[in-house]
């Protein structure tokens, strides 16, 4: 049976952390450093209370992976699920995004609605895609910023507080574009505490400013997230494109008179 696993938003450091005068957490920070991670709190907060309904094409594979410690090109892979869906996101009754897969190809042939057994599926990567720089969870961090970069590494003893406790203690870094965008973005967390928190140990993403409702968001474009697991590396790929906001729609019976809304509906240009 194939898992799905929450919280891609925490992404993957595969570099150790660099230091440079613009450091430090909270009081020892620089301007500059202030003033990029006051915009990605803005883009953090804008996912995760903002985002509305949308749709988009998830093209991705899903394989588990025996490994070669000594040869990786000898590394096999035991087992290979490719698929293309529809990923609806969603905003459920507590406001977070549910996020729901509609397949129509699997393994290249159109989808039958039976066999759907991939070795790991992934999800959480919208709304929650950079959560890890929402004002009160930048207190669990020590930032560097550097040539249109900013590493971050969790700060000591922080995992017992709930805010930070929830993001496994990662450590990573996010890139810049030349227009000042995140671009991208990895975070690596251990597997014991990946495990207590429900979450991916490693996970990276492509990101993109996408408009939805007038407003542009910073969604990603391709995600990548691996987890061990049994000896194997249970490995995800997938791109999302042709990203659209996404409207309800009803049908009215034949013979069934609509309920008249007690309230006028806004218009629209």
């Amino acid at each position: 049976m194939g898992i799905r696993l929450l919280g891609i938003a925490m992404l993957v450091a595969c570099s150790a952390i660099a230091q440079s005068p613009a450091t430090g957490a909270s009081g020892g920070q620089t301007p500059a450093l202030q003033t990029e991670l006051k915009k990605l709190a803005a883009d953090a907060e804008l996912l995760h209370s903002d985002l509305p309904g949308f749709a988009c094409t998830e093209t991705g594979v899903s394989e588990a992976i025996k490994e070669d410690e000594r040869n990786p090109n000898k590394n096999k892979v035991k087992a290979q699920v490719q698929f293309v869906a529809s990923v609806r996101a969603e905003r459920a009754g507590e406001g977070r995004l549910h996020e729901s897969l509609t397949l129509s190809e699997v393994n290249g042939k159109p989808y039958n609605g039976r066999k759907f057994n991939p070795p790991m599926m992934v999800e959480g990567g919208f709304d929650q895609l950079l959560d890890i720089f929402l004002p009160e969870r930048q207190t669990c961090f020590n930032f560097t910023l550097s040539n249109g970069r900013i590493d971050f590494v969790s700060l000591p003893g922080t995992f017992d507080r709930k805010q930070c406790g929830e993001l496994g203690a990662p450590q990573g870094y996010v890139l810049f574009d030349k227009a000042g965008n995140v671009s991208h973005m990895e975070r690596q967390v251990t597997p014991e505490l990946a495990r207590q928190v429900h979450i991916v140990d490693f996970a990276s993403a492509d990101i993109v400013p996408t408009e939805l409702a007038g407003k542009t968001y910073p969604l990603p474009a391709k995600v990548v997230a691996e987890v061990p697991k049994d000896g194997q590396v249970l490995h995800f790929e997938a791109t999302y494109t042709a990203c659209h906001l996404f409207k309800a729609t009803s049908t009215i019976l034949p013979g069934v008179a609509p309920v008249p809304e007690s309230t006028p509906s806004p218009s629209h240009p």
